[in-house]
């Protein structure tokens, strides 16, 4: 019996994706990478093929090119969310961020090239096989993630306006407790915590040095919550970001649109509070080094 041939890569597209997935191929070729691409391995095709009908051959990433989220898409995204390593799915257009992994870096072409993205997963292969990755069978990574079930419904007891409160506490109390830290750096720090918005200000010898303030409602719509950094008129219509509360992996989360409250990204990542107000804090202390 002849060894399987191994692969970095294995492609599946949907057929409207056809002509950008062709040109990242090339690319990736092109920088050196081994592809297993064929004309007709759209995601239909793998997702109605049954295991012995799938290549036999070894892959380090099995990469489903998403746009549209159909079913077999989800499948594959819901598999990186439970940790399938050989997935590693590339986006080419908007996907909701509950389907998203929070702490995983998604590859998308709207931010690159088809060399630069395949320079991105030349380094991405190049990690994994650092980390001690292993190629996988293509047929036993396509059915393992196809099998993914999808997660559970959301309760009928989940509230966006009640998460949205719990935030509101949270971040108000965790600011009121930690600006006290800033004074042996020379600098005062003040909260004001209201019903609907928390004020938080860095002073140093009466001079603003930073602010935020975290409102109820906001261009996300009144059961968000709207980030507006530094000083500005009373009335104004301001955001550097906001975040809507969301049920993902079994409990509420904050998916955060940054417009520039964190340094601006293009996707949108969840959040629990804790983490959000980590990250904001992370921003005051840098600003008062």
């Amino acid at each position: 019996m002849t060894e399987a041939e191994t692969y970095d890569i294995v492609v599946s597209f949907a057929e409207e994706q056809r002509s950008t997935v062709e040109e990242i191929v090339e690319a990736c070729r092109q920088s050196g990478l081994t592809v297993l691409h064929g004309p007709d391995q759209t995601h239909e095709w793998w997702a109605r093929k049954d295991a012995g009908d799938l290549p036999d051959a070894r892959v380090l990433f099995f990469l489903p090119f998403v746009s549209e989220v159909d079913d077999f898409s989800s499948a594959m995204l819901r598999a990186v969310k439970n940790g399938d390593e050989h997935v590693l799915p590339v986006l080419l257009g908007e996907v909701p961020a509950e389907l998203l992994h929070p702490h995983v870096t998604y590859l998308r072409t709207a931010e690159h090239r088809p060399d630069e993205l395949a320079e991105a997963l030349s380094s991405r292969i190049e990690a994994a096989e650092a980390a001690g990755l292993k190629p996988a069978a293509a047929s036993r990574v396509v059915t393992a993630a196809r099998e993914t079930a999808p997660e559970p419904a959301i309760p009928a007891s989940f509230s966006r306006y009640a998460e949205q409160d719990a935030a509101l506490r949270y971040l108000g109390a965790q600011f009121a407790a930690a600006v006290p830290k800033l004074e042996r750096r020379g600098f005062v720090g003040t909260v004001h915590v209201a019903d609907a918005q928390i004020a938080v200000r860095v002073e140093r010898a009466g001079d603003t040095i930073y602010a935020l303030d975290i409102q109820r409602g906001g261009i996300g719509g009144d059961e968000t919550l709207n980030f507006v950094v530094g000083r500005h008129d009373a009335g104004s219509v301001c955001s550097n970001g906001w975040a809507r509360p969301v049920y993902a992996a079994g409990s509420g989360a904050l998916e955060l649109h940054d417009l520039s409250l964190l340094g601006g990204s293009t996707e949108h990542r969840l959040y629990s509070t804790e983490e959000l107000f980590t990250a904001l804090w992370q921003r005051i202390e840098n600003t008062t080094r």
